[in-house]
């Protein structure tokens, strides 16, 4: 079509007639003279002048010729050949054809690493929504900073109320479309909460794998067993001050839009606990077996609904912001005797005055041999 159109002539103008008997005229506006009479060069399919562009663009392609380079990037692509023969060579081979090219294996190469981990779509590998509302709420105005303390009570209860919405929308709603959970209740929940947090510490103090599995997520399990595999621990629930209770409902899938929903329960636990952990050696890390003490806990109880035969387990504890901080394992040891028993608190001399001490009565000795001298 366009040859055709080239081959006809100069294009002063398109001259079409119509079925009435007039003529309409279209004006063609050109850029250069060579263009008239070829479509072709009109349209840019060719150049008027072949070392140069159309419509004197030559001007910008000299201004901008240094941009248009660094466009361009070099890039020294692996030899195909060469890493196939490296896959079939031992690592010893392999330090000796680096050699041969001159590179240190030991210096210039990095060692390769192999970072192996487990993978599971049953469960969560974190709590999908750690939020738990204050327990004690913010005053409604404070005389000393008014306006600060409206703007940070509206921020409390807009998260309370965005927190409760998402706890149904997000989380009973959308577990209750499971097939096994349609009389899904969090209000009546709170007594199987604690049969599960008895039971799975039971099995831990035993040591019990298979029982522990069937009680606590992968989760959970790379955080409570390390206590035991190399000590032990001695646990008693003795009572509870308040019903445990849920506070926070999610549910969500993996991968994303997947449909393998896994559901998970924060629940407030409020009992008497005594706990006392060993190491390996029978001495005393942490706690008592004779102290009671008063535990509250945000516990997350985790199920996999996509499957019928899915179970709730502990998978992990919430740690709020309003937390107090957990006391560190004291490293203790038993006294044979009374005289091992220090009678006063001494104090360790820091490094800094130690050298410093010693720097002192090494420049003493020195001016004294020049004395002597």
């Amino acid at each position: 079509m366009l040859s055709r159109l080239s081959a006809a002539g100069p294009l002063p103008a398109l001259l079409r007639a119509t079925s009435c008997g007039e003529v309409a005229t279209q004006k063609c506006e050109v850029h250069h003279h060579k263009e008239r009479g070829d479509l072709q060069r009109f349209i840019g399919m060719r150049r008027s002048n072949p070392s140069k562009a159309n419509r004197n663009t030559h001007h910008n392609e000299r201004m901008f010729r240094a941009m248009r380079g660094q466009k361009t990037l070099t890039m020294e692509l692996p030899d195909d050949e060469v890493t196939r023969q490296r896959e079939k060579m031992t690592p010893a081979e392999i330090r000796l054809d680096l050699l041969r090219r001159g590179i240190n294996p030991y210096k210039d190469v990095s060692p390769r690493g192999w970072n192996e981990n487990q993978a599971t779509l049953n469960s969560f590998y974190a709590v999908v929504d750690p939020y738990v509302s204050p327990e004690d709420p913010l005053p409604f105005v404070d005389l000393s900073n008014p306006m600060t303390t409206v703007k940070m009570k509206g921020s409390e209860t807009w998260e309370r109320v965005l927190h409760r919405w998402h706890n149904y929308k997000n989380g009973v709603s959308r577990i209750r479309k499971k097939e096994g959970f349609e009389k899904f209740d969090p209000k009546t929940w709170g007594p199987t909460a604690d049969d599960i947090y008895v039971r799975a510490h039971e099995a831990l103090m035993a040591r019990d794998k298979a029982k522990l599995h069937r009680l606590i997520t992968e989760n959970a399990f790379t955080k409570m067993w390390p206590d035991v595999e190399n000590g032990s621990i001695v646990w008693e629930m003795v009572g509870q001050n308040e019903p445990s209770k849920v506070v926070s409902v999610r549910c969500a899938d993996s991968p994303y839009k997947s449909g393998n929903d896994i559901a998970q329960l924060t629940v407030r636990m409020n009992t008497k606990q005594r706990l006392a952990v060993y190491d390996r050696f029978g001495k005393l890390l942490l706690g008592s077996e004779a102290e009671v003490r008063d535990c509250v806990e945000y516990v997350v109880f985790e199920n996999h609904i996509a499957n019928i035969d899915g179970m709730w387990r502990l998978h992990d504890k919430v740690y709020p912001k309003w937390v107090k901080t957990k006391t560190p394992a004291a490293q203790t040891r038993m006294l044979q005797s009374d005289e091992e028993r220090p009678s006063t608190t001494l104090s360790l001399p820091l490094r800094a005055e130690v050298i410093d001490k010693e720097r002192r009565k090494a420049e003493r000795a020195g001016k004294k041999a020049e004395d002597e001298e």
